[in-house]
């Protein structure tokens, strides 16, 4: 098992598949280890609210683009970078969001689960009017963010798992998957 090393990352940022368990592993980093959560979605909904007055998928996506093309690549990370450390990001969805990790010494985690089991967990979980979509939906929008272009502003969550430093396939139980964070990590 490959493991980051022995000093708890100062900087740790997850991307994945929907529904994969990104939000889960930020939750017990927070909880466990007291890490401040920075969600990249937060600073995206803030302005997709105040640009569009929407905060649906396609709105989110389309100021994404817009302000990492405008401001930078990596803005939004960029912007959390400031908060308390340690820090884990959720919501990077960018080559340059993962690069600005990884020139800041971060731990890129790359996190993926079976489609239906993805599917199941985003209809339950009732947000941002996902619980209505059909699994056709769902695989179109996941697959507009796998890879949307060649640049660093543009979605490619594919990209950036292949640059991760560690890839986790969540098929197991929460405490199975927690632990196997965490060893991978190096934390105890």
């Amino acid at each position: 098992m490959t493991t980051v090393g022995q000093i708890k990352p100062q900087i740790i940022g997850i991307t994945g598949t929907f529904a994969s368990g990104k939000d889960t592993i930020a939750e017990y980093l927070v909880k466990d280890f007291g890490y401040t959560h920075v969600s990249t979605n937060d600073f995206v909904r803030e302005a997709a609210m105040k640009e569009y007055g929407s905060i649906e998928r396609p709105i989110l996506n389309k100021v994404a683009t817009e302000h990492r093309k405008k401001d930078g690549p990596g803005v939004f990370v960029e912007m959390g970078l400031d908060k308390p450390h340690p820090l884990v990001f959720t919501g990077i969805r960018s080559l340059g969001e993962a690069k600005i990790v990884k020139k800041h010494s971060g731990v890129m985690i790359y996190v993926d689960a079976p489609l239906e089991m993805r599917y199941e967990r985003v209809t339950a979980r009732v947000r941002d009017g996902e619980a209505h979509i059909s699994l056709e939906e769902f695989k179109e929008r996941e697959e507009k963010e796998m890879y949307a272009g060649p640049t660093d502003a543009d979605f490619n969550i594919r990209g950036i798992g292949e640059m991760s430093d560690i890839k986790i396939d969540n098929v197991m139980s929460l405490d199975e998957f927690i632990d196997l964070v965490y060893a991978k990590l190096g934390l105890k």
